[in-house]
């Protein structure tokens, strides 16, 4: 886990209390930049898929998510301004999730449970 800017991280008192001590399982960084942890990942041979609300991006169901031992990064922005574009423009790939009525985008947390699941799937993944 890799987190950027003004992203709380596992330190942070709120955190630890609404992860109920599972902070501690998973391991993470942080990086001021963006832009500078998407650098590092490519660097090692990881694809970096932004998942992101653009029309002509297929869907996260449609797309083949690299598979171990380099897999992925998926890139998620900010709630309310989404992955800026030159961000996007930095990453390997864009997916998106498929969203009905008023609305085109989903809570950020939401969004990546449903892409990881989808990565998940396609890896084979059924430990439950």
């Amino acid at each position: 886990l890799v987190l950027c800017g003004y992203t709380a991280t596992p330190d942070d008192g709120q955190v630890v209390r609404t992860s109920m001590g599972t902070h501690a399982a998973v391991p993470w960084s942080w990086r001021r930049r963006t832009e500078d942890a998407i650098d590092e990942l490519r660097a090692k041979g990881v694809t970096v898929i932004a998942l992101e609300t653009v029309s002509t991006a297929p869907y996260a169901h449609q797309y083949a998510f690299p598979s171990p031992p380099t897999g992925c990064a998926l890139l998620l922005g900010n709630e309310r301004h989404g992955v800026a574009p030159e961000l996007l423009a930095r990453c390997d790939a864009v997916v998106r999730l498929p969203c009905r009525g008023s609305k085109n985008s989903l809570n950020v947390a939401v969004a990546l449970g449903m892409c990881a699941h989808e990565i998940a799937r396609q890896w084979g993944d059924n430990r439950g």
